[in-house]
């Protein structure tokens, strides 16, 4: 095992150029895919809030589970009959609340 890592650098010094032309590559490599993946996800984020903030006002209310699961689209996360009548009965009582969709077909099964 020691022979093959001294015959390795010596096999990277041989060539300083192209060693270091490779490790630069990497290095860009790895710097792309990072600000890239975290491109990614703002741009998921700034989405999901363009839609809540647009579509679904400031507020969205889910089932314990739900956004750890959003990616692989959660239809077993949804909120209950029960638990959308007892929601809909908190809305309601609340004067802060403007609208919400009250009618019974809009309620997750």
């Amino acid at each position: 095992m020691l022979k093959i890592l001294s015959l390795a650098l010596k096999n990277l010094l041989r060539n300083k150029r192209r060693t270091l032309l490779t490790g630069m590559l990497i290095v860009v490599g790895i710097v792309a895919v990072i600000v890239f993946a975290g491109l990614s996800e703002s741009f998921k984020r700034a989405i999901v809030g363009q839609i809540t903030d647009s579509m679904l006002s400031h507020l969205q209310i889910h089932r314990k589970g739900y956004m750890s699961s959003v990616d692989n689209l959660p239809l077993d996360r949804m909120l209950t009959a029960k638990a959308y009548a007892k929601l809909s009965a908190i809305l309601t009582e609340n004067p802060g609340v403007a609208a919400f969709p009250r009618e019974s077909n809009s309620a997750p099964c």
